[in-house]
């Protein structure tokens, strides 16, 4: 017989939006598909809260104005004995501490995200959140998991990696790049290097165009599709302006058609450091777009050197200038690395296999 959760909240306090909002979303919906009750609890006026509602993912507001915040917990607390949840599983530090200790006034298990690469500060406090209000950590990578465990010393049976799954049905081979390339003035001739990220400071774009001075005129018609806004723009831009490059680069700004996107480019290229195990090299891989990306954290497990990809050594933009070169030069073997990602990805990284994962770790909660 089918295991429906009466209701599984997900939290998020941020007003910011990314990979780690999209896979929310995206989780949220892939239990609701499979007939389980799914809210998400969040500020109002935030991005995912709008993003939410177009999904048709139910939605409720807080206010999560602090870790410590009574005007969340009491109310949260109420709502989650009066609508009886199963289990919350939260994403950021504010909703992970309010919702984790709501939880706890009504006795129901917690589940606590970790996205982001990023060392944990070694604290009493963070001890708490991660190994004692939370029931269990899920990891969106086994870096990130293996870095709670060597760096802090966390308990490695709470703490499960289960990485982002991508939706196969929406990212494929043959996707139409003309409306992209129409738009952007874009020839059958220019060689495009995309980089598709939140633009913030371990994302890399300073390499990748640094990599791309380096380049000089070795392939011609050579331009960078940077996709994507942040709290770096600026600098990042600037950074293009000094190292003249800007003539070769394009930014779009914030995109949602991702997978017209990916069909444009020659080459995906991830110079990122910090990460989890992101969706958009897992996305570029299933479109069959030969990936680049740096050794450092979860992008280790997405990409398998020189047979699903080329890895190069973070902040070294001499290795990612040669990695772009060798793929240029050798369209076969980016061919063959090619169908080798994309067969990984089916078996292991779309968004029904990390949905039954993340259903198991339910499920061993609540049942015990």
């Amino acid at each position: 017989m089918a295991w429906i959760f009466n209701l599984l909240l997900h939290t998020e306090w941020s007003r910011g939006w990314g990979g780690q909002e999209i896979r929310i979303l995206s989780d949220c919906e892939g239990f609701l598909k499979k007939g389980h009750h799914v809210t998400l609890a969040c500020k109002q006026d935030s991005p995912i809260l709008k993003a939410a509602s177009l999904k048709g993912v139910p939605v409720v507001t807080f206010p999560f104005l602090a870790p410590l915040d009574v005007t969340t917990i009491i109310p949260l607390a109420r709502y989650l004995k009066k609508n009886r949840v199963n289990l919350v599983q939260t994403h950021s530090s504010i909703d992970s501490w309010t919702a984790s200790l709501a939880a706890r006034i009504v006795g129901i298990p917690v589940i606590r995200s970790r996205h982001i690469g990023a060392e944990i500060r070694g604290s009493f406090f963070s001890k708490l959140l991660y190994m004692r209000l939370a029931d269990r950590v899920i990891t969106s990578g086994q870096a990130i998991k293996d870095n709670m465990v060597r760096v802090n010393g966390y308990n490695p049976d709470k703490i499960i990696s289960i990485p982002s799954g991508v939706d196969a049905n929406r990212f494929q081979p043959g996707i139409d790049p003309g409306p992209v390339r129409g738009e952007f003035n874009l020839s059958k001739d220019d060689y495009i290097l995309g980089i598709i990220a939140i633009i913030r400071g371990n994302k890399g774009h300073e390499f990748l165009f640094e990599a791309v001075k380096l380049l000089g005129d070795e392939i011609p018609n050579v331009k960078v599709l940077v996709v994507g806004d942040g709290p770096s723009t600026g600098y990042v831009e600037g950074h293009a302006r000094r190292l003249n490059v800007m003539d070769k680069v394009i930014f779009t700004g914030f995109r949602e058609d991702t997978p017209q996107l990916l069909a444009v480019m020659n080459q995906f290229i991830l110079p990122a450091v910090g990460e989890g195990l992101p969706q958009v090299i897992l996305q570029a891989m299933l479109v069959g777009i030969p990936v680049v990306a740096a050794a450092a954290g979860g992008l280790t497990e997405a990409v398998e050197h020189n047979r699903t990809g080329f890895l190069v050594p973070p902040r070294d933009p001499e290795a990612l200038k040669e990695a772009i070169l060798a793929i240029y030069r050798s369209p076969e073997k980016a061919r063959a690395m090619s169908r080798a990602a994309r067969e990984k990805v089916l078996s292991t990284g779309t968004l029904e296999v990390t949905i039954n994962k993340t259903e198991q770790v339910y499920r061993d909660l609540l049942g015990r």
